[in-house]
């Protein structure tokens, strides 16, 4: 019993220091001198109809706590560096009437947690999402979804590594994502029930490299989407 309890408390202080060490010397910030990030969009809707397009982001301002990013559809994104825990602080858009969306549906990120360290293995941190899902009734009944869905999160791993094309990228955080919830379009559908599976991860001094997210219904109708980014470094 005493040599159990001997180890626990070295397994525990040896946890602690690997945490603590990947706080200090790591951050997963987006940073250094590269201003521009560039990421490469794969969309795959209901009809499994794929699209590609591209995505990019200015790096206005950044430092060890704190980055500011301004994406070419005009979102600004503010990312800051908490103790074990980095926060979406902030989501403005330059010109919210140009976004296919209403208003009250476009900060829900906002005090999202990116990711938190544990020392709990897959202690779960919930963010704040939207469903994206559409329902097309014939020609003239189309329904956004839009619903807000809580996504619980667990930090799968500490040191992924992640190849995108000939870059291989060491050290990465892998997150994984979770949630449901139900949208009621009326009669002659009922209830549809929707899943959101996600993955994501972030690499040292870059921030978000690669997200897979999956929405998923149990409606033909409404069907599933299939959404890939990944970063560019041509």
């Amino acid at each position: 019993m005493i040599n159990n309890a001997y180890t626990s408390k070295i397994l525990l202080i040896l946890i602690i220091f690997f945490l603590v060490s990947c706080e200090q010397q790591l951050s997963y910030l987006p940073s250094g001198d590269n201003k521009h990030i560039h990421y490469e969009i794969t969309f795959i809707d209901k009809e499994k109809i794929t699209k590609k397009y591209k995505q990019s982001y200015f790096l206005k301002e950044s430092d060890r706590r704190k980055s500011v990013l301004v994406r070419s559809d005009g979102k600004v994104i503010q990312y800051e560096k908490e103790p074990q825990r980095l926060i979406l602080k902030d989501v403005q858009y330059l010109f919210p009437g140009l976004v296919d969306r209403p208003k009250e549906k476009l900060e829900f990120e906002r005090e999202n947690i990116v990711y938190q360290m544990s020392l709990q293995k897959n202690k779960p941190w919930n963010t704040n999402d939207l469903t994206t899902l559409v329902v097309k009734l014939g020609y003239d009944r189309i329904y956004r979804t839009l619903l807000p869905i809580n996504i619980e999160n667990k930090l799968i791993s500490l040191n992924e590594t992640v190849k995108i094309k000939n870059k291989i990228l060491k050290n990465c955080l892998k997150i994984e994502g979770f949630g449901q919830t139900s949208f009621f379009p009326g009669a002659p559908l009922g209830k549809i029930d929707i899943t959101i599976k996600k993955t994501e991860w972030y690499a040292p001094g870059l921030g978000l490299v690669k997200l897979i997210r999956e929405e998923i219904s149990d409606s033909e109708t409404m069907g599933n989407i299939y959404y890939e980014k990944i970063m560019n470094f041509d």
